[in-house]
C-alpha cells in the first residue's frame, strides 16, 4: 500500500479492533492512577489556599518554568493532541497549517498580552479592562465573553472524553463519562483553587510530552531515523479514498487537501479565516490568560511565556511526526477516525501498554482544562 514500508492488513485490522477491548482497561487504570494522584495535589492545595490571593493566584508565588509549563498544558489540549495528530494524517500539509496557528498565536501572547496583563497586578482580565472603564458594564461584558468561551471549549472537551470512553470501554455510557469528567474539573477548582490547576497542568503537561517525544521517536524508527526517507514516503501515499472506493496516490508534503479551490471553491478563504482566529483568539483565552496572575512581577510572566513557547513549539513539531506517521504507516483508509490516528499509531508502533499509556494521557488532556 506504502512504498518501502508495506503495511500488512492484519495488522492494520489490529490497531483498528483493538480499540475498545479488555485490555483497554490497563488505559483506565492509568487514567485513575493520574486522577487519584491530581485528587491528592488538589488536597494538599486545598490547605494551603487560606486567602484570596492564594486561591485565586497560587498567591503569585509560581515561578517561570512552573507557569510556562502550566501555560503549556493548558494549550495543549485534547483538540492539539489528537485532533492536529488526525488533521496532519488525513489532510497532510493542509492539517499542519493548524499547527502553525497555534504556535505563531502565542507571539500576540508575549508581545501584547502577558506584561500589562501581569502589571494589573488583580485575579481576572475584567480587572485589567475596568481599570480606566466604568466597572460595571465592562465587568459584565467580560464576565459573559468569558462564561461563553469557557462553555463552548469545555463541551469540546467533554464530548471528547464520551467519544473517548465510548471506544475504550463500549460498555461505559458515553454521557456518565462526560458527567464524571465534569465532576472532577469542578474538584479541582473549587476546593484546590489556582494551586491545584497549576500542577494538574504541570503533570499533564510533562506526561503528554513524553508520550509524544517517545511515539515520535518510535516512527522516525520506522524510517531508519532518515528525514529524506520519511519525507519520501509522505510525497508519495497511496491508499483507497473511503469516499471513492478508488486508489489514489498523493503528496501529503503539497497543500490543497483540504483548503484547496479544487476541493472546496472557499478553502483559501477558510485558510485565511482559521489563521485570524488562532492568531487572535488565543491571546483572549481566558483560562490562559488567568495564568499570568499567579506570577510574581512582569519579568517571570514574560519568562513563563518563553518558557511555554519552547515547550508549545517543540509539541507542535512533534504532531507532525505523529500525524504524517499515521498518514504512512496507517494510511488515510486504515484510520475510521481521525481523532483516533494517534491512539491507533500507539497501538501499531508500541503495543498494548503504549496504547493504554495514550489513552490514559488524552484522557488526562481532557480532564486537566
Amino acid at each position: 500500500m506504502i512504498s518501502d514500508f508495506p503495511v500488512s492488513p492484519s495488522l492494520l485490522a489490529q490497531a483498528s479492533v483493538a480499540i475498545g477491548t479488555e485490555n483497554n482497561y490497563v488505559a483506565v487504570s492509568m487514567f485513575s492512577l493520574f486522577v487519584a494522584a491530581t485528587l491528592g495535589i488538589t488536597f494538599w492545595a486545598a490547605r494551603k489556599a487560606t486567602g484570596a490571593s492564594a486561591y485565586f493566584a497560587a498567591g503569585r508565588n509560581i515561578t517561570g518554568w512552573q507557569n510556562g509549563l502550566a501555560v503549556a498544558g493548558d494549550y495543549m489540549s485534547a483538540a492539539s493532541f489528537l485532533g492536529i495528530s488526525g488533521m496532519i494524517a488525513l489532510y497532510g500539509y493542509d492539517g499542519f497549517m493548524y499547527s502553525v496557528g497555534f504556535l505563531v498565536a502565542y507571539l500576540t501572547v508575549l508581545f501584547v498580552v502577558a506584561e500589562p496583563l501581569r502589571n494589573a497586578g488583580k485575579y481576572t482580565m475584567a480587572d485589567l479592562l475596568a481599570y480606566r472603564m466604568n466597572a460595571r458594564p465592562v465587568r459584565a461584558v467580560a464576565s459573559l465573553n468569558t462564561l461563553t468561551v469557557s462553555t463552548l471549549y469545555m463541551i469540546a472537551q467533554m464530548i471528547g472524553a464520551g467519544g473517548l470512553m465510548k471506544l475504550l470501554l463500549p460498555g461505559v455510557d458515553g454521557n456518565a463519562a462526560i458527567i464524571g469528567i465534569g465532576v472532577l474539573m469542578i474538584i479541582y477548582v473549587v476546593f484546590g483553587g489556582m494551586l491545584a490547576t497549576t500542577w494538574v497542568q504541570i503533570i499533564k503537561a510533562v506526561l503528554l510530552m513524553a508520550g509524544t517525544i517517545f511515539l515520535s521517536v518510535l516512527v522516525l524508527k520506522q524510517y531508519d531515523f532518515s528525514f529524506t526517507k520519511f519525507l519520501g514516503t509522505i510525497s508519495n501515499i497511496s491508499y483507497v479514498d473511503p469516499k471513492t472506493g478508488v486508489e489514489v496516490t498523493r503528496n501529503f508534503l503539497e497543500p490543497g487537501l483540504k483548503f484547496g479551490s479544487a476541493v472546496d471553491p472557499w478553502g483559501p478563504l477558510n485558510l485565511v479565516s482559521l489563521g485570524l482566529a488562532l492568531l487572535f483568539g488565543t491571546a483572549g483565552l481566558p483560562h490562559v490568560l488567568v495564568r499570568f496572575y499567579t506570577v510574581p512581577d512582569a519579568k517571570t510572566a514574560r519568562v513563563s511565556v518563553m518558557w511555554a513557547m519552547l515547550i508549545i513549539g517543540v509539541f507542535y513539531i512533534l504532531t507532525t511526526f505523529l500525524g504524517f506517521g499515521a498518514a504512512t504507516l496507517l494510511t488515510p483508509a486504515g484510520i475510521p477516525d481521525a481523532n483516533m490516528a494517534a491512539p491507533q499509531l500507539s497501538l501499531f508502533l508500541g503495543g498494548d501498554l503504549f496504547f493504554a499509556f495514550i489513552s490514559a494521557v488524552a484522557f488526562a488532556t481532557i480532564l486537566a482544562v
